[in-house]
């Protein structure tokens, strides 16, 4: 995720399962079953999913917004369910399992730094976009060999979050050799490889990144030029045009008097990420 508020799945083998999302998070997810059914009711409760190791997005802390939850995706689902009435429930779980959450009416909505995708809309329908993100490289803080995005091919090990749009990139798009890819379920487990010499390198989305990079003594490598911008939004199960509709009210009160800018230069700051 890149901190500016404008700009701003999965190969699983158990060598190297040990996995967060931003977030991006793009990447791809498991096909779940399509429907159009409404999910069926939560009463007075409006439930969430998210992967709360995304900081600032989602993450956990002793005194959180709701309970031990935090973050900007916290506080916008706090507004739609103050909104519609209801009291917010947060589902921690693995990133690449929230589709299939949705999906399923196992939670109402996916709040979770997610980056809109042609596969996740065959499964899922997203709100209108909040945030706009990218991709950093997290390097050691004397590192002078990755400068670019194409330097991640030249034998480095680099590592991922499970499900993010990093994951893909490194994959797909540059082509890293499978060998010298590790995958985790939380950025902050991948980072801590880099910061003891296990990896050369994460690629992840950029406030994440750069949040990290802070607080382990990293720094970020940017590279616009191959690593492109991408939209968050939030997902509800297809056919959920009540809840859906409500969200983007919200949504759209919340850009327009710069609610959300101000979240984001507020969780930031705590991070220690610079606007």
């Amino acid at each position: 995720m890149k901190t500016n508020f404008k700009k701003i799945t999965a190969i699983l083998a158990a060598a190297v399962l040990s996995t967060a999302a931003l977030a991006s998070c793009g990447g791809s997810d498991a096909p779940a079953p399509e429907t159009t059914s409404a999910p069926s009711t939560n009463g007075d409760e409006l439930i969430m999913g998210t992967n709360a190791a995304f900081q600032p997005f989602e993450y956990v802390t002793e005194n959180g917004l709701v309970d031990i939850y935090d973050g900007i995706d916290v506080a916008i689902a706090k507004k739609i369910a103050d909104e519609s009435g209801k009291t917010l429930k947060i589902e921690d779980m693995e990133f690449d399992g929230l589709i299939a959450a949705v999906s399923t009416g196992k939670i109402d909505m996916a709040v979770a730094g997610m980056t809109v995708t042609e596969e996740r809309k065959q499964n899922v329908d997203f709100s209108d976009t909040y945030y706009t993100a990218s991709q950093v490289m997290v390097v050691p803080a004397d590192n002078e060999d990755i400068q670019s995005a194409e330097d991640l091919k030249n034998g480095k090990l680099v590592g991922v979050v499970l499900g993010y749009t990093g994951d893909n990139i490194v994959t797909d798009t540059l082509g890293v050799s499978e060998e010298n890819i590790t995958r985790a379920n939380r950025g902050i487990d991948i980072v801590q490889d880099v910061k003891n010499g296990k990896l050369d390198a994460v690629v992840i989305d950029s406030a994440t990144g750069k949040a990290l990079a802070e607080a382990n003594g990293l720094k970020v490598v940017e590279d616009p030029a191959a690593f492109e911008s991408e939209e968050y939004a939030i997902a509800v199960k297809k056919g959920n045009t009540e809840l859906l509709d409500q969200i983007n009210s919200v949504l759209a009160e919340m850009k327009a008097n710069g609610e959300i800018e101000e979240l984001a230069v507020k969780y930031n700051s705590e991070v220690g990420i610079e606007e």
